[in-house]
């Protein structure tokens, strides 16, 4: 029978993780996290909530990115997170940070997965992560009551809600594993309509999933029931159960699958026979497959959400700089009638003081309301009276008189002489013009913000925020690290935990151990495999790395004492009633001091060429490189933080700034800060972009501990 495939491209995009797809999710998560631990809880910042899960199992760490409107998988991409955690993360961390992954499945074959987690006190929890209906995050105790969920709901049969029992959701359609040929048989042949949405509907597999089924067994999707024979019927009950066999063998075969332009439009745990029109980039687990489809999307996001963040941070101080003007210009205003108006006083000075005599004695002596002496004042205006020309109105309650000097109008106080009066108004012209002298500093700050703001708005808008995942971590980049001039690798502890790994899992023969007798001091080896000969400048570029990440760096010290010993003379074992605290050791012999080393360090970028299409996922217009056939192909890097001895990185040709310790100095935080600013204004346009995704983590990672200052900008 011809079959037909008339899908396009458009059409199928995928948007979103099927519940086959989540089946495999779960087997493949299940397979790396179980029996290890969630070390931490974040939310990526993008447009709506999306949970980041550290974890730490078996192979290493690992980011669980789970996003309940789209998927949930592994990745290996680096997202930003908010500095302030919400509500509900912070609450999250507070009942599941720490606690072991004992399993991960799936419920029945919907879209839910289950996080079953344990505890030091035994409690067996469940996180429970719904990827339907606008998505739900539940943890229930161990008599599943709910203890917290993102969303609190009342169903027409199940309710979420603190302290209630937490019921699963009825399940929709049959599970496929689990189905017979006669009970498929009776299913379908009671339904009436096209194959295809019986199939999706009665099964749960979804639309494509269906038509593949039908495609598989060679029958039409839009074929009606009714006209199915019974053959047809067994053709499509043995189409089930190639996918089922998949779904149960767990022989999956993970692709991404393009368009006719080479973009990403789907992902698949096996292949679909349906898309055989297209082309498929095939990789090694389906976690990765959603990894890499979805990040290309989270790139975009962030990038808009970045550019929507500047306009409103732009918008804002222009609000001000127009409200700043505004003040100015009332305060100007104010001050200008206030002059005019003491200048006035002086003028008519004879005036108003008869006029303020003449009120005031009415008032007192005659004992008249203030209505009658107005009426008096009318009348003397209309006489001619010299100071009731000048006579306009009385306010009782602020005992004060409004007066008319050659057209403008203004108050004066009854209580005070004309003088003061004036005294009072150019008082108020001094403070108008202390205000605008201020508001102008204000407003000028205001302009050189909203320019820096306007030129950070390009930069926003021209760089695209490029999601990067990480190389592969090397077995020394655990350590402190850095090549030396000679091409020597040299490894360094973090802390005593390292320093016994250093000694016990990493010394070689042929290796040169470096320590100091300054306490928290780092073990450094200049490792020599190959037993060559080690050059001086090695062994002094050592002594500096070591001194560098040793307790005299926090203390501000200019230099430090440090020696180097052979490892047959290094050992763990302490003089009889001695006690060897953990990262301490003991040497015999001869020890070999260096000149003390000068306390200074570089910390530098390194760029890592990434080629392959897998490890990035978005193109950089300005970057580009040439293959052997002479194609261009797009060019990406990774920022590696690196730190070593100047000579080190200047002769790898590597972008660095160099610090020095000093206790009235910078912390390590707002350092980082600045190293990046100053890096990033350093390096060549085209790797300005990939010099801005440098993690400031990595950044306080790689700075030694303590107060320090840049003394040279490479």
């Amino acid at each position: 029978m011809s079959r037909s495939n008339n899908l396009d491209s458009h059409s199928s995009f995928k948007k979103e993780i099927s519940n086959i797809d989540l089946s495999i999710l779960a087997y493949e998560l299940n397979e790396i996290l179980c029996q290890g631990f969630i070390t931490n809880v974040y939310e990526i910042e993008i447009e709506r909530r999306v949970l980041l899960l550290k974890c730490r199992s078996k192979s290493g760490p690992q980011k669980l990115i789970i996003d309940t409107s789209q998927r949930i998988n592994l990745t290996q991409f680096d997202y930003p997170v908010p500095k302030f955690p919400s509500q509900f993360i912070m609450s999250l961390r507070k009942f599941i940070k720490g606690r072991r992954i004992t399993k991960i499945s799936q419920y029945n074959l919907d879209r839910i997965l289950i996080f079953e987690l344990g505890s030091k006190d035994g409690e067996p929890w469940k996180f429970i992560i719904e990827f339907f209906g606008g998505g739900n995050f539940i943890l229930v105790n161990d008599t599943n009551q709910v203890i917290i969920a993102e969303h609190y709901k009342k169903y027409r049969n199940r309710e979420i809600l603190p302290k209630h029992e937490y019921n699963y959701p009825k399940s929709r359609g049959i599970d496929i594993n689990n189905l017979h040929e006669e009970q498929f048989q009776e299913i379908v042949k009671k339904k009436s309509g096209q194959i295809v949405r019986i199939l999706a509907r009665e099964f749960n597999i979804g639309g494509y999933l269906a038509e593949e089924i039908c495609y598989r067994a060679e029958i039409k999707k839009d074929k009606e029931i009714s006209q199915l024979s019974d053959s047809d019927f067994n053709l499509l009950y043995k189409s089930i159960l190639e996918i089922s066999s998949i779904l149960e063998n767990h022989t999956f075969n993970p692709q991404l699958i393009k368009d006719f332009e080479g973009k990403n439009i789907r992902f698949e745990p096996f292949e679909l026979k349906i898309f055989s029109h297209l082309t498929f980039q095939p990789v090694k687990t389906f976690n990765e497959a959603v990894d890499l489809f979805f990040s290309s999307i989270d790139s975009k996001l962030i990038y808009s959400g970045d550019v929507e963040k500047s306009k409103v941070k732009l918008s804002k101080t222009e609000k001000i700089f127009v409200q700043q003007q505004k003040k100015i210009e009332e305060s100007a205003e104010i001050r200008k009638k206030s002059l005019e108006y003491g200048h006035l006083i002086f003028q008519y000075v004879t005036q108003i003081d008869n006029l303020i005599s003449t009120i005031m004695r009415q008032k007192r002596e005659k004992n008249n309301s203030w209505e009658e002496i107005h009426q008096k004042l009318l009348q003397g205006k209309k006489m001619g009276i010299p100071e009731c020309q000048i006579y306009e109105q009385i306010f009782p309650q602020e005992v004060k008189l409004q007066i008319n000097l050659e057209g403008h109008q203004f108050k004066l106080d009854l209580k005070k002489s004309a003088i003061e009066n004036a005294n009072e108004i150019y008082n108020k012209a001094k403070k108008a013009k202390k205000k605008i002298i201020g508001a102008q500093k204000a407003l000028e700050k205001t302009k050189k913000q909203i320019e820096q703001q306007k030129e950070e708005h390009k930069v926003v808008e021209s760089q695209k925020k490029l999601l990067v995942k990480r190389p592969k971590q090397k077995w020394y980049e655990k350590f402190r690290w850095f090549i030396s001039s000679d091409d020597f690798l040299i490894i360094g502890g973090r802390d005593a935990s390292s320093n016994e790994k250093i000694f016990r899992s990493h010394m070689n023969k042929n290796d040169l151990f470096f320590h100091t007798d300054v306490r928290g001091a780092s073990v450094c080896l200049i490792k020599n495999d190959d037993n060559r000969k080690i050059p001086e400048t090695t062994i002094k570029e050592t002594g500096q790395f070591a001194a560098c990440y040793s307790s005299a760096w926090k203390q501000g010290w200019g230099n430090a004492d440090i020696y180097y010993v052979f490892p047959d003379q290094v050992s763990k074992t302490p003089k009889s009633g001695e006690y060897l605290k953990k990262g301490s050791f003991v040497i015999t012999g001869r020890k070999n001091f260096l000149e003390k080393p000068f306390l200074e360090i570089t910390i530098g970028v390194n760029f890592i060429p990434i080629k392959s299409e897998e490890d990035f996922n978005e193109i950089s217009e300005s970057s580009h490189v040439t293959n052997q056939k002479g194609e261009e192909q797009a060019l990406q890097y990774f920022p590696q933080v690196v730190s070593g001895p100047e000579s080190a990185l200047k002769r790898k040709g590597i972008h660095y700034v160099k610090i020095r310790p000093d206790k009235s100095g910078k912390k390590v935080s707002d350092l980082a800060k600045e190293i990046r600013s100053i890096l990033v204004s350093k390096v060549e346009e085209n790797l300005k972009p990939w010099m801005r995704l440098t993690s400031l983590n990595d950044l306080i990672r790689t700075i030694p501990p303590g107060n320090a200052v840049i003394v040279n900008k490479n």
